[in-house]
Parts: C-alpha cells; structure tokens; sequence
C-alpha cells in the first residue's frame, strides 16, 4: 500500500505491515525498500560473515522448515530485518558441520571412492580425503552449480542469478542441519558401515527437502505437474551435481592444494 500526500509517501512495511514513512520504518526498523538481489548486491555479503547469532538463526531455521518458499519470498520482498544474512547461514551451519566430522575423523571404514578409478593409489587416497575433509570447500563450490541450474531450467519465472543465489545459501544451509542433528549417531558408530547408510539417509532427506523448498517457492498454484516437475528436475540435479563433484571440483581442489604445497 502506498499513497501520496504533500510532503511524503507513506509506505507498508515489508516486515512489520505497519505504515511509515522516510527510508526505514519507524516501527520495527526495516529498510522500506529494497532493491532486487543481484550477483552484485550478493557478493557484498560475502565480507560480512560475523556470528551474530541468536534470535536470527533460530527463527531462519524455523522458517526454513514451516514454509521455505515463502520466506525466500518474503526475504526478496524486502523483509530482511529478522531473518540471518543468506551468506553467514550457510557458512556458520557448513563450517560448523566441517569443524564436527573433521574433528572427530567421521568415516566409513572404506571410504575408497577414487581407488577404484584411479590408477595413482597415492593420489586417488588423497582424492577420498579431500572428498571427506573438504566438505565445506566441496558445499562452496556446489552451491553457485545448483543454482545456476536452477536459475537456467526456471528461466521464465524471472528470478535474478543473486536471488537464486539467495535461496540455494538457505536451502544447503538447512539440508546440512539435517547432517548436524545426525552427527551423534554418527559419533557413535564412527569407523562402521553404520556410516555409509547415515550417508544415505541424509542424501535422501536432502533430496526431500530441496523438492519440497524448490516447490513451495517456484509454484505459486500447486498442482501434481508442478510437483512431478520438481521431483524430476531435483533427482537429475543431485546426480549432475555428484557427477561435477566427483571429476571436477574435488580433482579441482586436490590441484589447487598441490599449487599451494608447491609455491610454498
């Protein structure tokens, strides 16, 4: 809602719904208005990375859960006040998951997904520990890939590449909650296959979340097509981006950690 009077415009607020004037809300604070989230405007985030946790945390991972579509909506429409900043979250919750299972040396007993491929032994294992330690590194690389998928394949709903951006820094941050909460039974059967099927357990209820995240956000009119569209489009995305991992990012990050030992 928005009119005019002599001197000045009086607006809604995004966050409150209570009406202001000026630039912020004389209410609860918010910027008034925002402008649309570009790769620009995103990448300016990235230096703000402070742990100010809290209340911002707690009730983005709430609103994750309840309705995650409609809070994305509701970040791009201007209310940011209450919710973590996209880029912190996502790096807070994998660098927390990253520092926990390195800690702890969390592995299958046979954790040799390179050694059967790769004719160097040497390298291929320290290909697997790069694939095992790295994971925040790996989740760095792999989030910018599903979201440009995501931005390529709905093209037509004219989203920005930052918005998208956006949305897939919550949705990883979330799904690896799910690896948080599951790391004391991790804990507990360390070194087990026990292991291998907590890793399946949690990529299918990665797989669930973001088919329900991708759907509350990108379908306005719920329909089955809609549904099936997204149940598609996310098991081929999930397997495109196993795939980039495998033969791009962690051979990416094994040349660069060469690089690095050999300049230094």
């Amino acid at each position: 809602m928005e009119t005019n009077d002599r001197f000045q415009i009086v607006k809604k607020c995004p966050a409150c719904g209570k009406l202001s004037v000026g630039n912020f809300c004389i209410h609860c604070g918010e910027k008034l208005e925002h402008e649309r989230v570009t790769l620009k405007q995103f990448l300016k985030t990235i230096p703000e990375i402070v742990l100010d946790t809290g209340f911002y945390i707690f009730y983005t991972i709430y609103e994750l859960i309840i309705h995650p579509g409609q809070m994305v909506k509701s970040y791009f429409a201007g209310n940011r006040k209450k919710h973590y900043k996209p880029i912190n979250f996502f790096l807070f919750i994998g660098g927390l998951v990253a520092v926990l299972f390195i800690s702890f040396h969390i592995s299958a007993p046979d954790t040799k997904l390179y050694e059967g491929w790769v004719n160097d032994q040497e390298v291929a294992q320290q290909l697997d520990k790069i694939n095992s330690d790295y994971l925040t590194g790996i989740l760095m690389l792999q989030f910018p890939i599903i979201a440009f998928f995501t931005w390529l394949f709905f093209l037509r709903q004219e989203h920005y590449f930052g918005e998208h951006l956006v949305a897939n820094a919550y949705f990883i941050g979330e799904v690896e909650l799910i690896r948080l909460l599951l790391f004391p039974i991790y804990l507990l059967n360390n070194n087990t296959n026990v292991v291998n099927t907590l890793d399946l357990v949690n990529a299918g209820l990665i797989l669930c979340y973001y088919i329900y995240a991708f759907y509350d956000w990108l379908y306005n009119k719920k329909t089955w097509s809609g549904f099936f569209i997204i149940v598609v489009f996310v098991v081929i995305l999930y397997f495109i981006v196993m795939i980039l991992t495998m033969l791009l990012i962690v051979p990416g990050l094994y040349l660069l950690n060469q690089l690095i030992s050999a300049i230094f």
